[in-house]
């Protein structure tokens, strides 16, 4: 190893209100000449993700999307743990990674007040770039500054901007079109709330460039080495809960990961609107109260008018095409209590245009009821079912009266024993969000019973005109509201964005969880449109100009199979290798039953294609393990 000075440039962002401050700093390493190389014979299938200090909002984002699809990955903060060969491979061709994701392009940190270095040692970054080079892994630099070192991914930097104000809006070339498919790519990408470095390519060849504004700034690209490594930069922050990171992360891992890995993502949605077949109070706009007697109660006319909109979604578009609502209904409101009802003969007319979930009989609070009038409310509302004919309908699900009962063991066990299995909690309670993605919580009194996690919204309960809406949203709201939120009383139409910007990002996210509404937000107020209506509009017009991926909308019971096939998955201890050699081989093991979800192989009875992309559910028995074909690597 000979004595070589080195002198290295690191330019880093430090965030204070998204401003930046860029640092030169010079030191001494010794490098070696030349490292010795491997001969890969398998490799994990994880990822690893290299943070400098773990603090960079780009390191939660790309955990978060890892965490979203079920990713086996491992995190090293470099100013914790060194980087070692052993991190690696095991020296003799085992390979640790599938593919490795750097948070920023030069791990840089604060030594010292102004003072910034890399995490990586020089020798660090070479021992990093052999492995990549040996075992062909493709490497990810999330948050790129593409100037000075360890290297400039074959970029010019020209400026940095900032996008808090001004959006700037970035498009697929060819190849980003390929690469990130399951976009709609006859769109522009906003990067907006994140510093981005403007770079353009050192050549027309290399680094190809995937995404680029109007003025040929590659704010993604990807450069090939010499040696064959290969290296996607982007040069915009990310966080979790940023549109764009959340568009481009799902290809990201897939590009990485040379498109198979485990984990899946599907998207979607499954609105329930409380109540059907009985009243709710409404909110009255002059008294600004829903405690003076005013209720609504649908009627025949919005019944009809409702399954006129859902075929026109689902005839709107292919992504939309699958989407049904699924209500939580209430049997007593069928049996005479309301006099001129016309809302339980169209029921009966159209039973099957949407999906059917027991509400209980009487809208019954289960937080303090027996075992056996719990009993009697199930009961008496699947008979209601059985009367009506719904056929959408699982009996092993139940949605509780204002979530109560998680508490009580007589209403769960009267629960487990008329056959539910999947129940729901309200994330807005504290420790009912899910513990981790798609997943949720086995009742401690009835192990049998799932916990779905559902979202509360801003559409209220008590709401079903526009007006009504706007005025108990700005009474929370608006300045003077009981929450100031925003600068002033805002419209139907500025309601309708901000509250579909937050569903959106469920979307995004792969969010299984199913959405809470009532029945009083289904009313035909203009003999046409509902307020659930105009928002789910709303929110897949925005889908639809990023994604061109199906829909998917799950009964809750369908949501609760999906739901602990997930738990089963994250428990199993299971773990994938690929084997190289002559021809390549996964060998998938486990530790606990479960069945793998396996994106870009088809394998085995249980494929689907999804996003263009096939995914294959494995069973494996305990202690189980497979061999399956893989492709080139």
């Amino acid at each position: 190893m000979n004595l070589q000075l080195f002198f290295l440039r690191l330019a880093v962002l430090v965030k204070a209100k998204m401003a930046v401050l860029l640092a030169v700093l010079f030191f001494a390493v010794l490098w070696p000449l030349s490292a010795k190389a491997e001969t890969p014979t398998s490799i994990d299938m994880k990822l690893l993700v290299i943070s400098a200090e773990g603090t960079e909002p780009v390191f939660a984002g790309i955990t978060s999307i890892l965490n979203q699809i079920g990713v086996p990955y491992d995190t090293l903060i470099a100013r914790q743990t060194p980087l070692t060969p052993q991190t690696l491979s095991d020296g003799l061709g085992a390979g640790r990674y599938q593919g490795i994701l750097l948070t920023t392009g030069n791990l840089a940190y604060e030594a010292s007040p102004g003072v910034y270095e890399s995490a990586l040692t020089a020798a660090q970054w070479q021992m990093l770039w052999q492995y990549q080079a040996d075992f062909r892994v493709r490497q990810v630099t999330l948050y790129t500054y593409p100037g000075g070192a360890p290297d400039n991914y074959g970029l010019n930097v020209i400026g940095a901007a900032d996008t808090n104000s001004t959006p700037l809006q970035a498009s697929l070339t060819a190849t980003g079109k390929q690469l990130f498919s399951y976009l709609n790519t006859a769109n522009p990408i906003a990067i907006k709330n994140a510093w981005t470095y403007l770079a353009t390519p050192v050549s027309a060849t290399n680094p190809v460039p995937l995404l680029t504004t109007a003025n040929g700034y590659a704010i993604a690209s990807i450069y090939t080495y010499p040696d064959g490594r290969q290296n996607l930069t982007i040069t915009t922050d990310g966080n979790p809960e940023l549109t764009h990171t959340l568009l481009l992360g799902y290809g990201v891992v897939n590009w990485v990961s040379k498109g198979f890995f485990l984990g899946e993502r599907k998207i979607y949605l499954n609105a329930q609107p409380d109540d059907l077949l009985i009243a709710d109070d409404l909110w009255d706009p002059l008294r600004l109260s829903d405690q003076t007697g005013r209720e609504y109660r649908m009627t025949g006319n919005d019944y009809t008018k409702l399954i006129t909109w859902q075929n026109a979604l689902r005839a709107s578009n292919t992504n939309t095409a699958q989407i049904r609502l699924e209500m939580p209904f209430n049997g007593a409101g069928a049996s005479g209590i309301y006099p001129n009802d016309t809302l339980t003969a169209a029921v009966r007319k159209n039973p099957n245009q949407f999906k059917w979930v027991n509400h209980t009989y009487e809208h019954e609070l289960l937080t303090a009821i027996s075992y056996a009038d719990a009993l009697t409310q199930l009961s008496n509302n699947h008979k209601v079912a059985q009367q009506l004919k719904f056929q959408l309908y699982f009996k092993d699900s139940m949605i509780q009266p204002e979530i109560s009962g998680l508490g009580n063991p007589e209403f769960l066990r009267a629960a487990k024993d008329f056959g539910i299995r999947y129940i729901l909690s309200d994330t807005s309670q504290p420790g009912w969000k899910n513990p981790s993605p798609n997943a949720g919580f086995y009742s401690t009194y009835e192990p049998s019973i799932l916990i779905i996690p559902r979202y509360p919204t801003n559409l209220y309960y008590n709401v079903s005109t526009p007006a009504e809406w706007m005025s108990e949203y700005n009474y929370f709201y608006a300045p003077g509201g009981l929450f100031p939120t925003w600068d002033r009383a805002l419209s139907y139409s500025e309601i309708l964005d901000k509250e579909s910007e937050m569903w959106l990002r469920y979307l995004l996210k792969y969010d299984l969880n199913p959405v809470m509404f009532h029945q009083s937000n289904l009313r035909a107020y203009d003999n046409k449109n509902s307020l659930l209506g105009d928002l789910i509009n709303v929110t897949l017009n925005k889908f639809n100009s990023m994604y061109k991926l199906p829909i998917r909308s799950p009964s809750q019971h369908e949501a609760g199979v999906l739901m602990a096939a997930r738990m089963a998955y994250n428990a199993s201890g299971v773990s994938g290798r690929i084997l190289l050699g002559t021809t390549n081989t996964i060998a998938l093991k486990t530790v606990n039953p479960v069945k793998v979800p396996l994106t870009g192989i088809s394998y085995g009875s249980t494929t689907e294609s999804y996003g263009g992309q096939t995914i294959s559910t494995v069973p494996l028995g305990a202690n189980g393990a497979v061999a399956i074909p893989a492709p080139a690597w």
